[in-house]
């Protein structure tokens, strides 16, 4: 959901759902990223990182946390210390603390809610074909987050970059891989949607039929902002 993604009219927009359209009937499986494409969290994920870098003295603008949407979060603690030459922290307790801090941003009521014009798309399909969710999120949070807003019933299986089985997370294809060898269906006969751009590189390494890019979707939830933004402003 990186703020550089931008829709200029409706045409741009409607290409994509045009494109999605085009593959949806040739699909034999879908499989989803869920931060930020089926679960509108990275808003609340940032107040969680802002405070865990605020705390270890580290450097993580907005900006910066959009562009490395879909890596692991250990994975971007471990390029944040090399970059700042922060070698003195570690990573693995920069994500403990990151855990914490999440937990407070939602006992404050800050809670992620569903993707609608994503989610959509799976419940159309649910019952028709295999459906699985690939993230690059701590697995209880994925998994209490869809079981919160109740769409995690829809799913036949959630991979997690966690998981022993997931060598690499992305923008390496492993997640992507494993979740279509868990659902026994060929990555080149599966679509999947994303809203990162390492995702995006995840999913074409995979060899999908379709990868798709929730960002550009009209009723995206930025997109949406964006235009009430400006119907504000005109």
């Amino acid at each position: 959901m990186a703020p550089n993604i931008i829709i200029d009219d409706n045409i741009s927009a409607c290409d994509e759902t045009a494109r999605l359209e085009t593959y949806l009937p040739q699909a034999k499986a879908l499989v989803f990223d869920c931060d930020g494409t089926l679960l509108d969290t990275m808003p609340i994920y940032y107040q969680s990182w802002k405070r865990t870098c605020d705390e270890v003295c580290l450097e993580f603008s907005i900006e910066r946390f959009y562009s490395t949407a879909g890596m692991p979060v250990i994975d971007i603690f471990r390029l944040l210390i090399e970059e700042q030459g922060k070698l003195e922290l570690c990573a693995l307790d920069c994500e403990k603390k990151k855990k914490q801090h999440h937990a407070d941003v939602e006992a404050e009521g800050n809670v992620a809610g569903a993707i609608d014009v994503v989610v959509d798309v799976a419940r159309k399909y649910h019952g028709k074909i295999p459906l699985a969710v690939a993230s690059s999120g701590w697995r209880d949070h994925v998994l209490t987050g869809l079981e919160r807003v109740g769409i995690l019933k829809l799913f036949d299986t959630v991979v997690t970059a966690d998981e022993d089985a997931v060598e690499k997370g992305k923008p390496h294809p492993d997640i992507f891989l494993v979740a279509a060898e868990r659902l026994g269906v060929d990555p080149k006969l599966c679509i999947g949607f994303e809203d990162a751009d390492f995702g995006m590189q995840a999913l074409n390494s995979a060899g999908y039929l379709y990868s798709s890019d929730v960002r550009t979707l009209w009723n995206y939830p930025r997109n949406v902002e964006r235009r009430q933004q400006t119907e504000r402003w005109s």
